[in-house]
């Protein structure tokens, strides 16, 4: 029970954070409500998921890259300069009228975009592979955990995470209806400046060393 409580913290720590992963969350369910959200957030959901198996697999390979210059260099660079592209996109998507948002019943992109989007920006995201990866290292190897208790304590990260994020989901969509035009186009903005900023700070520090 102890290690599920643990987790839980964790998942907590890491839903409070600010990234590119809550603004494209709730970017998302604003403009089209909680279904596409919950799309995205699924994508999300998934990589992490794929995070923790293959590091729990293959923890000394993986350790080794994370140490090599090469590839955080290039990880970083690409990385970031999705992240900085996928900002531009923000940034530049028209926001959806009021009087459209109003009649929306039904999600306008694809699910599978949506899913695709949700899962490449926290797979290609250096930061979610390096938080995985120490997460399993400190967490899990440097306490021998075996694997009920690695079950117990990674389903208390993505339980919470995964309740969070829908809960980031569910209050956007019931706030969209509330919004103005003017600010739609505004956290349109704001979402795409920030998500750009991760992108610089990113391949940033893919060139200096994470």
């Amino acid at each position: 029970m102890n290690l599920i409580v643990e987790g839980i913290l964790l998942g907590l720590v890491l839903s409070v954070s600010i990234g590119p992963i809550f603004f494209v969350l709730v970017q998302t369910s604003i403009r089209e409500g909680l279904a596409s959200g919950v799309f995205v957030g699924t994508g999300i959901w998934i990589s992490d998921f794929l995070f923790i198996l293959f590091t729990y697999l293959g923890l000394s390979q993986l350790t080794a890259l994370k140490d090599n210059p090469t590839f955080s260099l290039a990880f970083g660079l690409v990385g970031g300069l999705f992240l900085f592209v996928f900002g531009l996109v923000l940034f530049f998507k028209r926001p959806v009228s009021i009087e459209t948002l109003g009649k929306i019943k039904k999600r306008s992109t694809p699910i599978t975009t949506l899913w695709i989007q949700g899962f490449l920006v926290n797979t290609i995201n250096p930061f979610t592979i390096f938080f995985w990866l120490t997460t399993m290292t400190d967490g899990v190897v440097g306490r021998n955990f075996g694997k009920k208790e690695v079950v117990f304590f990674f389903g208390g990260i993505m339980g919470t995470i995964i309740l969070t994020d829908f809960l980031k989901a569910y209050f956007a969509d019931k706030i969209r209806h509330k919004l103005k035009q003017k600010h739609l186009k505004w956290f349109g903005w704001f979402s795409g400046v920030i998500v750009m900023g991760f992108g610089i700070m990113i391949m940033y520090r893919g060139v200096v060393g994470f």
